[in-house]
Parts: structure tokens; C-alpha cells; sequence
């Protein structure tokens, strides 16, 4: 075994993702408020760039794909210095959301550092919609110092997003791993589990487990708590 992926969001990080989101997007609109958005239009913009990252073809970042659907919306602004105000939101009030998510498992730190002591790398492969920045900060929600992973999947980095298997090929290509020496957790069986399925990973639900309704072969479960012992 050479390396463990991690999804993040209810996976590393317990969550409950409507409570998330609701909190998210209304941080991020106060913040941004005073640049003359109206918010329906703005929610509705921020989940069309969403979208375009989730539907993202590989030909540029998803960082890119985001801010060009953005920038359609609102053609009239100056989109630079909105996304620079973006940047200021994610350093500073995106930390408050930390209410909005659920307790941290107990230990959480020590279980990624044994991790890293029987695996080679540990990888979180969180679905890259939010930047480095705001992938991190929800690293710490989680009681985990970020710099405790090789790499952590953002939107300025990746050319997919879940749920295209080619986000994960990208992760694999880029650390030069094969399907036979990964292990993957994630609580999604539709974003996480199917995917690994089709890549021939071995892979493990824990967290706050999403059923797929469509699923018809059951993925194998184990606790957050337990998961070393499958290593």
C-alpha cells in the first residue's frame, strides 16, 4: 500500500451538508453584499459556476471554469476584483462556517499520524469546488493540521471534479499510483464509492454515509475510528 485517499466533507470532516451550506451562503453573501449582488441571483450564480466545475471537461482548471460562468452572469462587473474579494472571504469570515459543521472525531490528528506511519502518502481528495485556502480551514474544522497530508485537491489545481472518475485518475497520475496500492475512504457511495468501484480501488464508506438509491451492490463500512486497522 502507498497511499490512502480521504474525501473530506463528511468523510475527515462530520457534517451535515444542508446545515453547511445554508451557513456558507450566508457568510458569503454578507460578505459580498456591499459589491450591489442581489441574493437570489447571487446563490444562483455561485451554484451555476458549481456546476460548470462539476461538469468540468479537463480543459482547464476548475478554478477557470467557475469564474468564466460567474463572469457570465455578471457581465457588468469587474470580475478580478470580485474574485479577489472571494479570496478575502475564504481567509477571513469563511472560518465562522466551523459552527455549521459537527464535532470532530476524537483523535482525528493521532489517527492520520499513524496513517502516515504504515502508508506513504495520505492524500485528501476533497470534490474541488473551494480553494486551497477553504480546503485547509475545513481541514482544521476537522481537528487535523493540514500540513499532515501530501497533497489536498483544490479548485486552482484540479480539471475535474466529482463525480468524473477522471478527478481521482488525476490525483493517481499525478503521484504515479497504481489502483492496487490505493485505498480509499469516503462517505458518498454515488461521488466516492461508485467511482472507486470503476477504477478497481479498494474503497471503504465511513462518516456521514450518503446513500446512491440506484446502488444495488453494498460497499463495504467501517467506523472512522477503525479505519487503521484496515491498513
Amino acid at each position: 500500500m502507498k497511499a490512502v485517499l480521504f474525501d473530506l466533507d463528511g468523510t475527515l470532516l462530520p457534517m451535515n451538508e444542508d446545515n453547511f451550506l445554508r451557513g456558507y451562503f450566508g457568510y458569503l453573501y454578507k460578505h459580498m453584499a456591499p459589491f450591489g449582488f442581489e441574493k437570489d441571483s447571487f446563490v444562483k450564480a455561485v451554484w451555476a459556476g458549481t456546476d460548470a466545475m462539476r461538469k468540468n471537461d479537463g480543459k482547464t482548471t476548475c478554478m477557470e471554469a467557475f469564474w468564466k460562468t460567474f463572469k457570465a452572469c455578471y457581465p457588468d462587473k469587474n470580475i478580478d476584483e470580485i474574485c479577489k474579494e472571494f479570496g478575502v472571504f475564504y481567509s477571513t469570515e469563511f472560518e465562522n462556517t466551523k459552527a455549521f459543521c459537527e464535532p470532530a472525531y476524537e483523535g482525528a490528528q493521532q489517527i492520520i499520524n499513524e496513517i502516515k506511519k504504515r502508508v506513504g502518502k495520505v492524500i485528501v481528495v476533497a470534490n474541488p469546488v473551494f480553494p486551497k485556502n477553504a480546503m485547509e480551514a475545513r481541514i482544521r474544522f476537522a481537528g487535523i493540521d493540514p500540513k499532515s497530508f501530501d497533497y489536498i485537491t483544490s479548485y486552482e489545481e484540479s480539471h475535474f471534479a466529482k463525480p468524473n472518475k477522471n478527478f481521482i485518475k488525476e490525483v493517481l497520475e499525478k503521484f504515479n499510483l497504481k489502483a492496487d496500492e490505493v485505498v480509499y475512504f469516503g462517505n458518498s457511495e454515488k461521488e466516492d464509492g461508485k467511482v472507486a468501484r470503476d477504477l478497481n480501488l479498494k474503497f471503504f464508506l465511513t462518516g456521514n454515509i450518503v446513500r446512491d438509491e440506484n446502488n444495488k451492490e453494498p460497499f463495504n463500512e467501517i467506523s472512522f475510528e477503525d479505519i487503521v486497522k484496515t491498513l
